[in-house]
């Protein structure tokens, strides 16, 4: 048996990329709601990881506007999803080697499922996944340990478990949780962004997992 047999990745901009959706949606939404309020691209890019209702409190503490904010922004994603998300490079076929090659594989997402479904299931990775935890499924979201407990009650014999995005709160949710984690250097906020929070390793693309597989499991 090998040492680690649970994978868990994070989806939007770890296996699918929706980053222009995403940064395209926020403008909208702040154009409708905060048309005052100038939002640079690096807030922007701080957007992307923690919750809606995270990132809109920030704004106002009003809960009914951060709502109607959370359902704008839900809104004119939808607009701005259709043909514009891609899935990265041998994402595919890396995970379906996985998958074949007996690991338990886990999606663990801060978005709702509603909203991360479709690209999911646009590329078939729904046929390759063992379960799927999106934001209504958690008590707490990443960076609390309670995102990967949650994710990992689905898989109740596992042994160690590697928590691979690209976002500080997928690497924090990781070593609070006391897995592996790992970030993807083709993260919109950059490996460096990454590397401040100390990840166990970090991926140069999709295949790299094998390498990082290999160190862990003791074959290197």
């Amino acid at each position: 048996m090998k040492k680690l047999d649970t994978i868990l990745f994070d989806l939007d901009g770890t296996l699918i990329n929706t980053n222009d959706i995403i940064v395209r949606s926020f403008r909208a939404t702040f154009t409708r709601h905060f048309p005052e309020v100038e939002v640079t691209d690096k807030d922007i890019y701080s957007f992307i990881g923690p919750t809606l209702e995270q990132t809109f409190s920030k704004y106002t503490k009003n809960p009914f506007i951060i709502q109607d904010m959370i359902d704008s922004y839900r809104e004119f994603y939808v607009v701005f999803e259709i043909g514009n998300f891609e899935i990265y490079p041998n994402v595919y076929e890396v995970v379906k080697d996985l998958k074949e090659k007996g690991y338990n594989l886990g999606i663990l997402t801060s978005k709702f499922k509603i909203a991360a479904w479709p690209s999911f299931t646009h590329y078939k990775l729904d046929d390759l996944f063992d379960s799927f935890t999106a934001l209504e499924h958690v008590e707490h979201p990443k960076p609390h340990r309670n995102a990967v407990d949650t994710a990992l009650s689905h898989f109740p014999n596992h042994k160690e478990v590697i928590m691979i995005g690209d976002n500080q709160g997928d690497i924090l949710a990781g070593k609070n949780a006391g897995i592996y984690s790992a970030g993807v250097a083709w993260s919109f906020k950059g490996a460096h962004h990454l590397m401040e929070v100390n990840p166990d390793f970090m991926l140069a693309d999709m295949k790299d997992i094998y390498r990082v597989l290999n160190l862990i499991e003791g074959d290197e």
